[in-house]
């Protein structure tokens, strides 16, 4: 693996009587930029964002994916417009280096330090959109295990949101303790009323459930 950072450009910020053990830290230094955690592993994936608590149903599941899915093909398009600005400002560096007259040394150095530096960013990008592309691919498979294990609509996101929140906002209800406040326990049981009533079921009476919460006998 090429070094990501000169060992010449790094030296002059650290003493000289620890630049040996700089130098011998570099390569591991630089596998641990490229083989750092950047975005979810698929076991975070499944257990952090895609908790049963948050989202009680393959659907909600579902959906989750496609918004998460949805946000990093989104960033992996703008991270491409950034690469491409600076692949213009490396050749543009790399000509005015190449092609330099002027007397100031000092003008060209600064030139060759921002040269440095794009070939830096320049790597950061390939490594970010490799990461990109695999955290799409973690959200596909996740999608497809889904999809694979149940039957729901996967075109219209409203399809499923009733029920999905309903069984949310229940989780939520279980939660509820004698320390949780008013206003706590209204943010829970008024949309859950407003969503049972929605469906045709029986609303929760609420000042008997929130005396049940506020006493501890029940949630």
């Amino acid at each position: 693996m090429n070094e990501l950072v000169k060992l010449q450009d790094v030296h002059p910020l650290v003493k000289s009587d620890i630049q040996k053990q700089l130098t011998k830290l570099i390569p591991e230094c630089d596998e641990g930029l490229v083989k750092r955690q950047y975005w979810r592993t698929p076991t975070e994936a499944r257990f952090s964002v895609l908790s049963d608590a948050s989202h009680p149903t393959n659907a909600s599941k579902y959906w989750q994916c496609v918004r998460e899915q949805a946000v990093h093909y989104s960033e992996l398009i703008r991270l491409s417009f950034s690469h491409r600005r600076n692949e213009v400002k490396i050749k543009r560096l790399q000509h005015k280096i190449k092609h330099w007259e002027a007397a100031d040394e000092f003008d060209l150095m600064d030139l060759e330090i921002d040269l440095d530096e794009c070939m830096y960013v320049r790597e950061s990008f390939k490594m970010q959109g490799d990461n990109r592309v695999k955290e799409l691919q973690i959200w596909s498979d996740i999608m497809k295990e889904l999809t694979d294990a149940e039957d729901f609509d996967t075109e219209n996101v409203d399809t499923h949101q009733a029920q999905s929140y309903l069984l949310t906002l229940d989780n939520r209800r279980k939660t509820l303790s004698p320390s949780s406040t008013q206003p706590e326990i209204m943010n829970v049981l008024g949309p859950l009323n407003t969503l049972r009533r929605l469906l045709g079921l029986d609303e929760l009476p609420l000042e008997e459930t929130m005396k049940g919460i506020k006493d501890g006998s029940g949630n």
